[in-house]
């Protein structure tokens, strides 16, 4: 993939469009795959109360028994296998121990299948700081894949609506610090793919005339990406001049000043899709503007009001047999909402708005503002690992220091590599100190915050 990449890169503007078009005929493909795998699973979202408890039981019996047999971490626990039918499933999860990222990444090799064949290595770590490695078998990660898909289609989507999307595409090299066009177009897929990478006001104003011209029904991003755009475009002469149907939004929350310069911008309806990297769970926001569960992807405790909510929320996976996350607090607190109904006609668990904490841009002299998702990909790109946290912290308007909580040797190992990714992410013109620390604060919450700019007042 590495070289993959290089070579894009390298290429010109018409090779990387002839790229971005290939992709989007394989993409073409994949959404066959989703849209049979969605019409399978179709009748869970309109299944009554009873048979969804039991469908996600027999789930869970499936996973505890294949853990406990195959998994390391899970052999101690073997006996619990037979309570399974006699107890029942929710009573014995309630039994096995509650982990989470730095549990797992003590020991990974513990949470791994003997048998797990052929699988999909993730690297997430949203916007907390802490890396995280998760094996995913290949029907998980397409079913992950084809419930953020629903969304959309949710949302009212048809073959020959268009599509721009702002998210961590490194569609236009960061060689290139200002294009005169941060887009690629693909047109199999009907999609515009925009630099979140590239964001200033003179961009803003380029993407703006692009929407003008291309009139997509849906522009989909991450909150601050679209925040930032929104801000820019908003002291521009952009004006809404066709029916934008939805603005779709995910992998951040999406907090009030946010909503309102976008709401303010583009004027149409907001819909958000909570998810994760580990494909251990995923919640679509309807019509309605409820955020239901997607139920068949992950169990989330409290969902039904069987087992009681907990603070992170534990998740535990239906379907991932390569690394089955059992009792996984992803870091979120979940406030569920097992007795309540939804006007939408889907009976699908829904759960309340997932608000984490806010986090702050990076401001660049010459006025690009990068998102904390953006800065992110410095450590996702040069798949860093075995770090226990890492912080950014920008100090004034040349200055970033990057904390990482690492042993001397895996901070040696990647100090210069980080460095050179961050200024790159930052287009040279702030300078990057990396920084070896053994200490990290976090909130009252127990949360750290990734990025905190001290150029902003609070901070």
């Amino acid at each position: 993939m590495g070289v993959m990449k290089a070579v894009y890169n390298i290429s010109p503007r018409p090779l990387r469009t002839l790229y971005a078009n290939a992709y989007g005929l394989n993409n073409l493909v994949r959404r066959r795959r989703w849209e049979a795998l969605l019409r399978e699973i179709a009748p869970t979202e309109r299944m009554d109360r009873d048979r969804q408890v039991e469908r996600v039981e027999a789930g869970l019996k499936a996973i505890i028994r294949h853990a406990v047999a195959n998994v390391p971490f899970y052999a101690p626990y073997a006996k619990l296998a037979a309570d399974l039918d006699t107890r029942g499933a929710y009573r014995v999860l309630a039994e096995l121990p509650v982990v989470d990222k730095d549990v797992i990444n003590r020991e990974p090799q513990a949470f791994l299948a003997r048998d797990r064949g052929r699988c999909v290595v993730s690297r997430t770590s949203g916007t907390t700081g802490t890396p995280f490695y998760v094996h995913v078998d290949r029907r998980s990660f397409l079913l992950g894949d084809a419930l953020w898909w629903r969304r959309t289609l949710w949302a009212g989507y048809r073959p020959a609506d268009w599509i721009a999307r702002l998210v961590g595409d490194p569609i236009v090299p960061l060689e290139e610090p200002n294009p005169d066009r941060p887009w690629l177009i693909s047109l199999p897929e009907r999609r515009i793919y925009l630099s979140t990478f590239h964001l200033n006001p003179d961009t803003a104003r380029a993407i703006g005339g692009l929407l003008r011209r291309r009139r997509p029904a849906y522009i989909m991003g991450y909150p601050s990406s679209l925040g930032i755009l929104c801000s820019f475009l908003k002291d521009t002469d952009f004006r809404m001049d066709w029916d934008l149907r939805n603005v779709l939004f995910s992998s951040e929350p999406m907090h009030a000043h946010q909503e309102q310069v976008i709401r303010e911008v583009l004027g149409a309806e907001i819909r958000g899709l909570y998810g994760s990297g580990e494909k251990v769970i995923s919640a679509a926001q309807c019509e309605a503007g409820n955020y239901h569960l997607s139920m068949v992807d992950g169990y989330l405790e409290g969902q039904f009001g069987i087992l009681p909510d907990i603070a992170p929320a534990a998740v535990t996976t239906l379907t991932n047999l390569a690394m089955p996350l059992i009792r996984y607090q992803i870091g979120d607190v979940i406030g569920t909402r097992p007795h309540e109904t939804c006007p939408c006609g889907r009976t699908l668990p829904m759960i309340s708005p997932v608000i984490t904490k806010h986090e702050d841009d990076i401001i660049t002299p010459s006025g690009r503002r990068i998102s904390s998702s953006a800065v992110v990909w410095a450590f996702i790109h040069q798949e860093i690992s075995d770090i226990r946290k890492a912080q950014v912290i920008q100090d004034d308007e040349r200055h970033v220091r990057v904390l990482l909580n690492a042993d001397e040797g895996t901070y040696l190992k990647y100090r210069d590599l980080l460095e050179r990714s961050m200024r790159k992410v930052f287009f040279d013109e702030i300078e990057v100190d990396v920084v070896r620390t053994d200490h990290i604060e976090v909130t009252q919450a127990g949360k750290s915050r990734f990025i905190i700019n001290k150029l902003k007042t609070g901070n």
